[in-house]
């Protein structure tokens, strides 16, 4: 809508599309509640208050009397990847819920596919009536101490900057190489600041100088706080806080009690998911983090202006999106109850989200990304000396964390040198093999904390790089968990006792499923059933286990270059030393 057409909207030269009548508005930008019309004309607002002058014989009028309307919702981080559908079929839900906003990184499909990656999102965006904003991926692959299947560097920065839905850099999570200086890294973060766009952190328990210094790279969020002190600091220090409330990750019971209770002021704080599985996503988005924010103290208004305004302002956005003022879009959510914070409907660009159908077709690159060669049981195995105990080094999974602790255990090396898993301890091994038919590499090491016995799980989702990650009690139930997901060319696999028991094809990139999400969360409900039917109790078990090839979070991890020891920053073997001959 040229300026123009907007001016002889406001003035009644041309008249509404569609006026909301009787409602009670929700203003972000003076947190009151409000009494007044909406006029909208080609999806923007044109008048709020007595709007009768705006009205013609073609305009519709959409009664809300009693209703309380505020701007839809928006999520300031989030990559949809981790739904396992694509953008066009998440749009669905998120609108659904109130989300008329999404602020993605969509970092997991440039780990695969690169820079076509990310145009192929900016091209699908245009399609939906989701606002797709786009942080372009920093870090791409994570570190160097793995092998993704594509890069992105400063020229494909400088290529994709200028878009009009790029809001920033996405989260710059390789902080040592801001602070050492690398070129490639200031680079990127120079052009999104030549631009006027904002860089964002990721930077788990950095502190004192080194905060310090990442701040003054010209980063300012950060969505990995993990104590409530780091979180505030970070704060007072002016970066602007995420508080994330995803799948996987969850900080708002941590983080917003204590914030509302020392009287902090809010106005720098905002909601994100990062991470959102399809089950999650089926009970609601943004406006489930909204409502429990309100049950924990935080009066509606509030809640609303850390889902909308306060995001909006941050990515520079808020003469676009995030509160009902004149100009900006009609992304709008009708409530019948404001306390409650219950839905009645949403309008995206002034018209109701309800039957919005995707129908975006995707090339053929996107569907051939599974490339390592089949593997068998002795790939999976770490060997020493045999008939000997060694003590080795051992990833704990933690529960609703991505966070990761290091322990160790005494493992037996049977007659061919083979180190055993030990299943009574929930000691299991884990492999990551790299798919992207670049290296061959099979990195292999011990988990504690995932609990299956008989059996093995996988797949092609392994944060950052997406390599396929295999855990299991015996080498041979990972060898065909594996290879089942390289014959589906990319999904979910659970074995036991030498059967496939259940699987999930997600062919897109490895990573997605171009079915609905409703189709997506009944087949993933049963891989849960599945894998708890052999021993697992993660509340979240694949969205855990997706996590353990991450570098970039403490503490221990596993690529498919080996071992990784993130407080070190460094590979290590998995093998502390020989304990001496087994008594066994």
């Amino acid at each position: 809508m040229d300026i123009r057409d907007r001016i002889f909207a406001a003035t009644g030269k041309v008249k509404a599309d569609t006026i909301f009548t009787g409602g009670h508005i929700v203003n972000v930008n003076t947190k009151e509640v409000l009494d007044r019309d909406i006029a909208v004309k080609d999806g923007y607002i044109v008048g709020i208050g007595d709007v009768s002058c705006l009205k013609g014989d073609d305009t519709q009028l959409i009664d809300v009397s009693g209703r309380y309307i505020c701007p839809g919702l928006i999520d300031g981080h989030v990559h949809f990847e981790s739904s396992m559908v694509t953008l066009s079929q998440f749009s669905v839900s998120a609108l659904e819920h109130g989300t008329t906003s999404v602020l993605i990184d969509p970092h997991e499909i440039a780990n695969v596919l690169g820079r076509k990656g990310i145009e192929l999102v900016l091209e699908e965006a245009k399609s939906l009536p989701l606002n797709v904003f786009v942080a372009i991926s920093s870090c791409v692959p994570a570190t160097t101490f793995e092998t993704s299947g594509a890069s992105i560097s400063s020229d494909d920065i400088d290529s994709l900057i200028d878009n009009e839905n790029v809001v920033g850099l996405g989260e710059l999570m390789d902080y040592p190489g801001v602070l050492s200086g690398d070129e490639n890294k200031l680079s990127m973060i120079r052009a999104a600041l030549k631009d006027k766009l904002v860089v964002d952190g990721h930077c788990p328990a950095l502190a004192g100088e080194q905060l310090w210094g990442y701040m003054a790279a010209g980063i300012s969020t950060d969505h990995e706080s993990i104590e409530y002190e780091e979180a505030l600091e970070k704060l007072r220090l002016g970066m602007k806080l995420m508080i994330r409330e995803g799948s996987a990750a969850k900080s708002l019971d941590r983080f917003l009690p204590r914030l509302i209770r020392d009287g902090v002021s809010l106005e720098n704080v905002f909601f994100v998911t990062d991470d959102k599985h399809p089950s999650d996503l089926m009970e609601g988005y943004m406006d489930v983090i909204v409502r429990r924010a309100i049950v924990m103290g935080l009066s509606p208004i509030d809640a609303i202006c850390m889902a909308s305004i306060n995001t909006a302002k941050h990515y520079h956005l808020d003469d676009i999106v995030g509160s009902i003022s004149i100009g900006r879009k009609a992304d709008l959510i009708v409530l019948d109850d404001l306390d409650a914070f219950s839905i009645d409907s949403v309008y995206a660009a002034g018209k109701p989200v309800d039957g919005f159908t995707p129908s975006y077709e995707y090339p053929d690159l996107v569907f051939n990304t599974v490339r390592f060669s089949e593997v068998d049981a002795s790939d999976m195995q770490l060997k020493a000396t045999p008939d000997k105990d060694y003590r080795v080094s051992v990833i704990k999974i933690l529960p609703d964390q991505i966070l990761t602790e290091k322990e160790n255990a005494i493992l037996h090396s049977d007659l061919d040198g083979v180190l055993l898993p030990d299943g009574d301890n929930d000691v299991l091994s884990v492999a990551v093999i790299e798919r992207h038919g670049k290296t061959g590499n099979i990195g292999l090491g011990f988990i504690k904390g995932i609990g299956i016995r008989n059996g093995a799980i996988g797949q092609s989702i392994g944060h950052d790089s997406h390599n396929v990650v295999v855990t299991g009690d015996n080498h041979s139930d990972m060898a065909l968990c594996a290879n089942t997901i390289r014959e589906m060319n990319g999904g979910i696999c659970v074995v036991n006792d030498g059967k496939v028991v259940d699987r999930l094809e997600l062919p897109f990139a490895g990573l997605l499923s171009t079915l609905p999400v409703e189709e997506v969360e009944k087949r993933l409900n049963d891989l849960h059933m599945a894998v708890k039917s052999i021993g697992c109790t993660l509340p979240a078990p694949f969205i855990t286990h997706s996590f353990i090839a991450l570098p970039v979070i403490p503490s221990l991890r596993l690529t498919d270059m080996g071992l990784f020891d993130v407080d070190n920053f460094s590979l290590v073997s998995p093998i502390w030393e020989e304990m001496g001959s087994s008594e066994k």
